[in-house]
């Protein structure tokens, strides 16, 4: 299928690890300066759902972009301690850790990762409220994800 088919309808088996960059060390609490470079953006994905996960990093890597994909929060904060993200993507929603204190935690060693999150369900709001009633904003799109509009957010 190509890019204009719905997210919740692309199928695309788990892929083989994606090559793990080299990795520097991230400090809580202090800003971190992005290294300059001339390749394609980092995007992290953090969904529990798993097929949705690989679909969008799949779409993104099709599409230039250096994604990886990260089955929960916990994970997906260990790798930005390691290496900040461009950006993040991620699903609201989620068991154990949500989706906003997920990017709340990457902010702390990342505070320049733009965070875009997604989600179909209607208990965002109340998670959505709290955090802007701390000072956080995000950038929202419905789920299921129609890839074009994610792209198209992306190149904003």
């Amino acid at each position: 299928m190509g890019t204009t088919a719905l997210l919740d309808a692309v199928m695309v088996p788990p892929g083989g690890d994606p090559k793990t960059p080299p990795a520097t060390v991230g400090v809580k609490g202090q800003s971190r300066q992005f290294e300059a470079k001339s390749g394609p953006k980092h995007i992290v994905v953090v969904d529990d759902e798993v097929q949705i996960a690989d679909s969008l990093t799949e779409i993104l890597t099709g599409h230039g972009y250096e994604a990886r994909a990260f089955y929960n929060g916990r994970d997906a904060i260990n790798h930005c301690q390691e290496r900040c993200p461009d950006i993040v993507v991620a699903d609201v929603v989620m068991p154990k850790l949500n989706g906003v204190d997920t990017v709340l935690a990457i902010r702390e060693y990342c505070p320049e990762t733009r965070v875009l999150l997604f989600s179909g369900q209607a208990g965002t709001s109340d998670i959505l409220s709290r955090a802007r009633a701390k000072g956080h904003n995000f950038e929202l799109l419905p789920k299921p994800i129609h890839p074009d509009r994610l792209l198209k957010t992306l190149a904003e």
